[in-house]
């Protein structure tokens, strides 16, 4: 019986030190000013902070916005997904990538090759 109660006391102790580590990287997330405006990786500006209107508020736009602007703009999104490419590079099966400006592709022939 005794072994019984120090496996649940560990298994409390995990689930207390889980749910705090995951509290603080949300108030970390929420509190933190260092938001950026445009990402590098993809090279595009990333969303802003939704206008605020009672229109807005009533069809859920605005929530809507918050939630992307959020997601946009998260500390540390690029690294997040340079990493996350970096993982997908291990699966073995890739699709075709293609980087860099494509001005003038292969010519597609009208017809099939016969040799001459």
């Amino acid at each position: 019986m005794r072994h019984a109660k120090e496996h649940q006391r560990g298994s409390r102790i995990k689930a207390v030190l889980f749910f705090a580590v995951l509290f603080c990287g949300m108030v970390f997330s929420l509190l933190l000013p260092l938001r950026p405006t445009e990402s590098l990786q993809e090279k595009r500006k990333l969303t802003p902070f939704p206008e605020f209107s009672v229109e807005s508020l009533l069809n859920g736009r605005y929530f809507r916005g918050i939630d992307d602007w959020f997601s946009d703009t998260f500390p540390g999104r690029d690294t997040f997904l340079e990493t996350n490419k970096k993982v997908r590079s291990f699966y073995g099966i890739r699709s075709v990538e293609i980087h860099g400006e494509v001005e003038q592709g292969d010519d597609i022939p009208d017809k099939p090759f016969t040799g001459k």
